[in-house]
């Protein structure tokens, strides 16, 4: 019974220790997505139904600067969009592994194009619902890839 009530202090204090040194002071301050950080989004986006209509609309951030013309204007007001394209750079500008796996599953004809720039990082990217990879980057894009 004593190495019972010993062996459960024993973790108690372990647990404690470990959760002590889980506080807020060394954790890096969580960016707010409504501050516009330097550098600039200018990316352009082409999305083409599958049925032969395609649509385009242009988002634009610098500074005080927020401009969403064509497709992309009043979807969202444009720091939103600009926030959303921050929110996404890592997808915006990275190219998929070629040899993810990948659910076989068709989520329809739809495709879209991003090009432009994110704080001078290049953006060419392109999007379709062929698999499950591509269906759920399509997602994760979505607010700014549908008309």
């Amino acid at each position: 019974m004593r190495r019972a009530v010993a062996a459960a202090l024993v973790l108690a204090v372990a647990v404690a220790l470990a959760l002590g040194g889980c506080g807020d002071a060394d954790e890096p301050a969580a960016q707010s997505t409504s501050a516009t950080p330097s550098g600039a989004v200018e990316l352009t986006v082409v999305y083409d139904d599958g049925a032969g209509a395609k649509t385009s609309g242009a988002l634009t951030c610098r500074g005080s600067d927020r401009r969403a013309e064509g497709a992309l204007d009043g979807r969202a007001p444009a720091a939103e969009l600009c926030a959303q394209a921050r929110g996404i750079a890592d997808l915006l500008t990275t190219t998929p592994a070629k040899r993810r796996t990948c659910t076989q599953i068709y989520g329809g004809p739809e495709t879209a194009h991003v090009t432009g720039t994110i704080d001078g990082e290049k953006v060419d990217r392109r999007f379709r619902r062929t698999n499950g990879c591509e269906i759920a980057d399509f997602t994760r894009a979505a607010g700014l890839l549908r008309p």
